[in-house]
């Protein structure tokens, strides 16, 4: 039968279980990213690459036409050196085509519109284990 020396010895493994509880935390919301403004005064891709038509041979500057410029944004964990390619661990957004090699989103006050125009936003959700230990001296 249980008996105070047995009571005893299992006081502390009960207590240690109750204080090593684990929970689940959860986050959401959105990370929002605002363009000022845009400028590829060569007309190149990320690679150097010249978006439409080859270089010029006197000066190598792409000629031809205008890029159709949009962005791309991919939220990954901290990396030290950082890769282009791989999944986006909290999510992406991205824009349509904002315009040419060059321009501007600084709009008049209260113009709504051009405010949205060069906005990115990325809502999201993920959650993570959490332990909580607490250690309590047993006399």
């Amino acid at each position: 039968m249980w008996n105070r020396t047995r009571i005893r010895n299992c006081l502390p493994i009960v207590f240690l279980l109750l204080t090593l509880w684990t929970k689940v935390s959860l986050s959401t919301g959105y990370f929002e990213l605002q363009l000022i403004s845009v400028e590829n005064v060569n007309g190149e891709l990320a690679d150097g690459e010249c978006c439409d038509g080859p270089r010029s041979p006197q000066d190598l500057r792409c000629t031809r036409d205008e890029c159709d410029t949009y962005l791309r944004v991919c939220l990954k964990e901290y990396q030290m050196e950082v890769a282009t390619t791989g999944a986006c661990t909290f999510g992406a957004g991205s824009t349509p085509v904002l315009g040419g090699n060059t321009f501007s989103f600084k709009a008049a006050k209260n113009n709504a519109k051009s405010d949205e125009a060069g906005k990115i936003v990325i809502p999201f959700q993920f959650a993570w284990v959490v332990s909580e230990l607490l250690l309590t001296p047993l006399f």
